[in-house]
């Protein structure tokens, strides 16, 4: 795809970033993250060190911190309880994500003007066909450390890129989810939205 750097967030765990940084070789650069879900929703750490065990959202706030990582809140009008506790320590807020619907993602910008946080644009890719969802462009050159990187993102300098993601990828994550959790109920539920966007799609 061409990108410069590549930010790979698995749920509660750095394992998967880690695996893609070994592969990659520097190129692209990719940042340690991860997703991690809290009682007041997920969590996003970028540029971290080590795994974080907690699932309390000042816990894990304060880790990433501690690391030196940047807290990253993503697709805020999905599954969280917003709060001046959980606004007021997070670094960036994603307000293009293409999972979302465009009314989630103007709401989320808003919030982002609101309280004065730069922005990310997130593909939340759960398929490879998601991976070019969204490209956060800063018209520079490529970020030559961690650091720069990390500079660029505070910046709030950027183009967010964005398309919503395939129809067919998110019922097809969720079946693979049902099937690592054998949560047969979930998994035909999803077989049959996955049928019906099929179906959906053939007809259009």
């Amino acid at each position: 795809m061409g990108v410069d750097a590549l930010i790979v967030t698995d749920h509660n765990t750095i394992r998967g970033s880690l695996e893609v940084r070994d592969v990659s070789r520097g190129t692209p650069a990719v940042v340690v993250a991860a997703e991690y879900q809290s009682e007041k929703g997920d969590i996003i750490g970028l540029f971290l060190k080590k795994e974080i065990l907690s699932r309390r959202s000042e816990e894990i706030i304060s880790d990433i911190h501690a690391q030196g990582g940047l807290v990253v809140l993503p697709h805020p009008y999905k599954g969280h309880l917003l709060d001046g506790i959980l606004l007021s320590d997070v670094d960036l807020i994603e307000s293009h994500n293409a999972r979302c619907s465009p009314q989630d993602n103007a709401r989320a910008e808003k919030l982002a003007r609101q309280w004065n946080r730069p922005v990310l644009a997130g593909a939340d890719a759960h398929c490879s066909l998601e991976l070019g969802a969204a490209f956060n462009d800063f018209r520079c050159p490529a970020p030559k450390s961690e650091l720069e990187l990390r500079t660029l993102l505070l910046s709030g300098a950027r183009k967010a890129i964005t398309q919503r993601a395939p129809s067919v990828c998110r019922p097809y994550s969720q079946m693979v989810k049902a099937a690592k959790t054998r949560n047969l109920r979930l998994f035909l539920y999803q077989a049959k939205q996955l049928g019906l966007v099929l179906v959906g799609n053939g007809e259009s």
